[in-house]
């Protein structure tokens, strides 16, 4: 269940010494993991505090029961906890909507500046005294140059905090207009639309946290069906200890655990409920009717006893259909014999992580790949790449990349032409530091982009989840396509600079001329 994964961050918990690196395809994902990951440390932390409070071991050795009798209850509470729960996404609070930091700058008046300077009042007294006028207009001056600085910061801190307040709002409505957009192609069928949406279900989706939620989904909207590839737990990730005792000749506290059919029976009833779990959560929240079916395969990774391999194995895969699973009462079913009602497949105890063969496995070939042309080793001298043919400079800018990310051992695909404005070629650099997947368009423009071609870019970076994108074309970019891309990671690449990059690759004798 190998997956792709363009986005990381390392988090910390300095109380209980824990750091971790989150991993995700995309930022919104990013941000839900690091979420939860914080919260589950939280609540780990406050029991730890608790437990490094306790002074007496048969005080602990309590403490410790309660919190194993806790857990098994969690886990046997595992699909129960959510059937209480709507799954739908609410898309308004999928948008960012916290308003800017109020300005922490005030604007004073005068009087504020003659009290911080105690300007003393104009009074009669000062025409018996000249020197009090004196100090009075002394005082008055320094107020008044201080007010007039006062001005001069103010009205540069304010239109600082105006043109970052302004910043920060268009990258909201940006980022909301975006979830409208997801939204909208959600609610018409869009594949990546659907699978984003089911991913973000699963993500919000709270487990026990030894529970590291790890999942592929894909949309075959061909079939209607979704299809889950699940990583599970095994048997040593799940709490065995049901109670603690402090042993006195020992002077320590020794735990109890679950006799190994019991055990056995609780592994299989977790993994059960995490797969009716995972199809409910699916059902209920999608609730366009562009989905009938679910199948659902629980993976499994271990090391085999028998070779000290590595290995990783489908144990058990599950295709349901709305309406059948929608019919079942999930409150009152026995979970094995839910799964074999509805077909499912499993041999034996799950405990012995026996692979069976999934119903229907998610599809790893991107179908939108098509095999390359080579257009570079038929150009002729003095080639004028503004006049080839559209499908072929796409082909040709596929080629120039290729020696471009070959040097760093990535791999550039190029997809189906469409003349779509969607991608023209996908680069996967494996690098952990600056790789990533790369979103590549090639337009064979006469005339100037105009800035919607960038935002479909964008749209479509958003989209693949891609860490980059390049805009190649033979003409140039215009002054709103140069300013949408500033604070974005995307690369623009004009006729000129095409040629030089054909140039570095000893391609010379190549010339853009535009016929506008």
């Amino acid at each position: 269940m190998a997956k792709r994964f363009y986005y990381e961050e390392t988090i910390y918990n300095d109380y209980l010494g824990k750091v971790k690196t989150i991993k995700a395809q995309s930022l919104w994902e990013l941000e839900l993991k690091v979420e939860e990951q914080l919260a589950k440390w939280e609540a780990e932390e406050e029991r730890q505090r608790k437990r490094d409070a306790i002074l007496d071991m048969k005080d602990e050795a309590e403490f410790e029961t309660e919190l194993a009798r806790k857990k098994i209850e969690e886990y046997k509470n595992i699909l129960n906890h959510t059937l209480n729960l709507d799954d739908k996404l609410d898309w308004e609070k999928q948008k960012k909507t916290k308003p800017f930091r109020p300005s922490e700058f005030d604007k004073h008046d005068l009087q504020h500046f003659f009290q911080k300077h105690n300007v003393p009042k104009k009074s009669f007294v000062e025409y018996i005294f000249p020197f009090l006028r004196k100090k009075r207009e002394r005082l008055e001056k320094i107020a008044q140059d201080d007010y007039n600085q006062h001005l001069i910061e103010y009205d540069e801190a304010y239109k600082d905090y105006l043109i970052k307040k302004e910043k920060y709002e268009k990258k909201q409505a940006e980022y909301n207009q975006e979830i409208e957009e997801w939204r909208k192609n959600f609610e018409s069928g869009d594949v990546e639309a659907i699978e984003k949406y089911i991913n973000v279900v699963l993500e919000n989706s709270t487990y026990p946290e030894e529970i590291n939620k790890e999942y592929e989904v894909q949309y075959r909207s061909d079939l209607k069906t979704v299809i889950v590839s699940y990583k599970l737990p095994v048997p040593n990730d799940v709490p065995k200890a049901i109670e603690f005792k402090y042993s006195p000749s020992k002077k320590e506290i020794v735990a109890r655990e679950m006799k190994k059919k019991e055990f056995e029976e609780f592994y299989d009833s977790i993994i059960y409920q995490i797969t009716l779990r995972t199809i409910h959560e699916i059902f209920e929240s999608v609730y366009i009717d562009h989905v009938d079916i679910v199948v659902f395969n629980g993976w499994v990774d271990y090391i085999d006893e028998a070779t000290g391999h590595d290995n990783s194995s489908c144990i058990i895969s599950v295709q349901a259909s709305r309406k059948e699973f929608e019919s079942i009462n999930l409150e009152r079913v026995d979970y094995k014999k839910c799964i074999q009602n509805l077909k499912g497949l499993f041999a034996g105890k799950l405990a012995f992580l026996t692979p069976v063969k999934p119903i229907l496995d998610i599809d790893r070939e991107d179908n939108r790949f098509v095999e390359s042309k080579d257009i570079l080793s038929n150009l002729h001298s003095n080639q004028n790449l503004a006049t080839m043919h559209w499908e072929d400079f796409e082909h040709l800018v596929r080629q120039l990349f290729e020696k471009m990310f070959n040097e760093d051992g990535a791999e550039v695909k190029v997809t189906q032409a469409s003349r779509d404005g969607g991608v023209d070629a996908i680069a996967f650099d494996p690098d952990p530091i600056k790789g990533g997947k790369f979103v590549i368009q090639a337009k064979r423009y006469n005339n100037t982009v105009p800035v919607s071609a960038v935002r479909d870019l964008y749209g479509t970076m958003l989209h693949e989840g891609a860490t980059k994108g390049i805009l190649v074309t033979t003409s140039n970019f215009g002054k709103d396509a140069l300013e949408f891309v500033k604070d974005k990671p995307i690369t623009l690449i004009n006729g000129q600079e095409l040629l030089y990059l054909f140039n570095k690759y000893g391609y010379k004798d190549l010339k853009i001329v535009l016929n506008k």
